[in-house]
C-alpha cells in the first residue's frame, strides 16, 4: 500500500514519523562510528577486556568490513521479518482500507520501507481475541524517530522485563500476549534510556 510521505506524520501507528527506512542492499558512505584512539586500546588491553591479540584480531575484522556486514544482515533482519499491508489485512480478516484506519489511531503499528508500509510481524498473535498486541500506540511514540525497525525488533523479543512481586521474567511480547499492562513497557524503555 503505497501512501504520500506527507500523510505519515498523522499516523499514530507509523514508526519514526514515516522516515523510510530505504535500500540497505546499498553500500554505505564512509565509515561507520569512531575509530578507537592509542590511549582507547591501551585502556582496553589494560582492563583485561581482551588480550592485544584479540584486539588486533577485532580491528582486522572491522578493516575486512566484517562489522559492516554483521549491521547490514542486523538491520535486514527487521525489515524483513514484517508483512505488506494485503499480508496483514489478510492476518487480521480485513480490508486495505480497515488496516490503515487501525494504522490512523496505533492498533497496529508500520514502518516505511522504499515508499511502502511494512507491518512487523511481532505484532500479530494467533489469538483469535487479541489478533494484535495491545498497547502500540503509546509503544510507537516511546520508540522515537531514531530506532531501527531491527532494533525494535530485538527489544521486543529479547529485553527482560522482570516484574515486581514475582519471580519471573517476560518478553515484552509476552508480558503484552499476556494481558500486561503497557505501561510496565514503557517504565523499562525509560529506566533503560532506550530512547
Amino acid at each position: 500500500m503505497n501512501i504520500p510521505n506527507l500523510s505519515f506524520g498523522s499516523m499514530v501507528g507509523v514508526v519514526a514519523h514515516g522516515r523510510d527506512y530505504g535500500r540497505i542492499d546499498e553500500p554505505q558512505s564512509g565509515p561507520r562510528g569512531s575509530q578507537a584512539t592509542p590511549e582507547d586500546e591501551d585502556f582496553l588491553v589494560r582492563s583485561g577486556s581482551m588480550t592485544r591479540a584479540e584486539y588486533e584480531e577485532s580491528k582486522a575484522a572491522v578493516a575486512r568490513g566484517e562489522l559492516e556486514e554483521i549491521e547490514r544482515r542486523t538491520e535486514l533482519e527487521g525489515l524483513i521479518a514484517s508483512l505488506t499491508a494485503d499480508e496483514a489485512a489478510e492476518w487480521l480478516g480485513v480490508s486495505n482500507v480497515e488496516l490503515h484506519a487501525l494504522l490512523l489511531v496505533g492498533e497496529v503499528t508500520a514502518f516505511v520501507w522504499d515508499g511502502e508500509l511494512r507491518y512487523p510481524s511481532w505484532q500479530f498473535t494467533d489469538d483469535p481475541a487479541m489478533p494484535v498486541l495491545r498497547g502500540l500506540a503509546r509503544l510507537t511514540s516511546a520508540w522515537g524517530d531514531q530506532k531501527h525497525p531491527s532494533t525494535i525488533l530485538g527489544f521486543m523479543y529479547n529485553a527482560d522485563l522482570e516484574i515486581e512481586g514475582t519471580d519471573e521474567s517476560f518478553t515484552p511480547i509476552e508480558w503484552l500476549a499476556i494481558g500486561g499492562d503497557v505501561q510496565v513497557v514503557l517504565d523499562y524503555i525509560e529506566a533503560e534510556s532506550w530512547r
